[in-house]
């Protein structure tokens, strides 16, 4: 198994129309928009006042984020580059070979067939550049578009994760638990 702390730097991944990269400068207004968008709020542990000093933070330190258990990507359209979104995998644990995979797209990018894309392109980089066995994925039962996309990648349902979320109103919710194995990874 390899951790992410072992990549000199950030790779670029390419695949079904999705680049996966590192964050750049460029990037600063699609982030802010992504995580000030309502959807995101409800749903993700975001500031309330998400600005460009939180974007401007997130680019720069995508790096040593790295160089801990935690792989982060910008999602940007193959073609033109440009940001469509975010992922991650944190929570890499040697031990069990396994990670959590965190996942988010821009509105204007919001199509099944792109989340579809880029929840595959982040799990084949795991399974195979670090090894992984298994990346388990959280979402709040009321996210419904979030739960049929992870289906439609090759996520399996497990069962439920109860208070393992942080709502936007800080209550505690419970959290549907879903998880890829590199023999469920579905071929677009």
């Amino acid at each position: 198994m390899r951790l992410p702390g072992t990549f000199d730097t950030i790779p670029t991944l390419t695949g079904d129309g999705i680049r996966l990269r590192a964050p750049r400068q460029d990037d600063l207004a699609g982030l802010v928009r992504a995580f000030s968008d309502d959807r995101v709020r409800r749903f993700m542990p975001v500031p309330p006042d998400y600005t460009a000093a939180h974007a401007q933070s997130f680019i720069d330190t995508a790096p040593d984020m790295w160089r801990g258990q935690r792989a982060v990507f910008v999602l940007a359209d193959e073609t033109s580059d440009t940001f469509i979104g975010e992922a991650e995998l944190l929570s890499v644990n040697e031990l069990y070979q396994s990670a959590e995979i965190a996942f988010l797209l821009d509105a204007p990018a919001r199509r099944l067939r792109t989340a579809v894309a880029g929840l595959r392109l982040v799990c084949r980089f795991g399974f195979e550049q670090l090894g992984l066995t298994r990346i388990e994925a959280f979402a709040d039962f009321e996210n419904s578009p979030v739960h049929y996309a992870g289906l439609r990648a090759g996520f399996r349902h497990e069962g439920t994760a109860r208070g393992k979320l942080s709502g936007p109103d800080g209550q505690r919710r419970d959290a549907v638990v879903a998880a890829v194995l590199p023999e469920d990874l579905q071929s677009p």
